[in-house]
């Protein structure tokens, strides 16, 4: 049994992306790739790419931010696989005992992973970054326009 009031969607409007067709995106996608990326990032731009065009993210002035991120994301998937084959850690033995230490390239995993994790705030890939870049937020000086 559903509690409380049902919701009104009369006033529910949906926000138009953009209305070209995927055509003109994966067009602009294209036109706009970086012929210096391995096929590993090429493949990370190939699927992010167009739909940052669909969002309006996707400028000749933001190619290089966009091919950091490609190149970023292959180097996180790299490190992981190479991880998962290699194990993590190693153990050293002394006069400590026996230590599990992580392996060097766990630090450069989670180094490459900040360098992500602030690329996905930038483009708006995660959904807390898009809620952030959706319009209608005002500007705190937005009344001084008037003045």
């Amino acid at each position: 049994m559903s509690r409380g009031r049902k919701p009104d969607l009369s006033n529910v409007v949906a926000l138009p992306l953009h209305d070209e067709p995927q055509a003109v995106h994966h067009a602009r996608a294209e036109a706009l790739k970086p012929d210096w990326l391995t096929d590993g990032e090429l493949a990370v731009w190939d699927r992010i790419a167009p739909e940052l065009a669909m969002l309006g993210r996707l400028k000749p002035h933001f190619v290089d931010a966009l091919a950091e991120y490609c190149i970023v994301r292959r180097r996180l998937s790299d490190a992981r696989k190479y991880l998962d084959e290699k194990d993590w850690h190693y153990i050293t033995g002394g006069r400590n005992g026996t230590q599990y230490k992580a392996r060097p390239e766990v630090a450069q995993l989670n180094d490459d992973w900040r360098k992500w994790r602030s690329l996905v705030g930038e483009f708006g890939l995660a959904p807390a970054a898009e809620r952030g870049m959706q319009s209608g937020q005002s500007d705190l000086f937005d009344d001084f326009d008037s003045i």
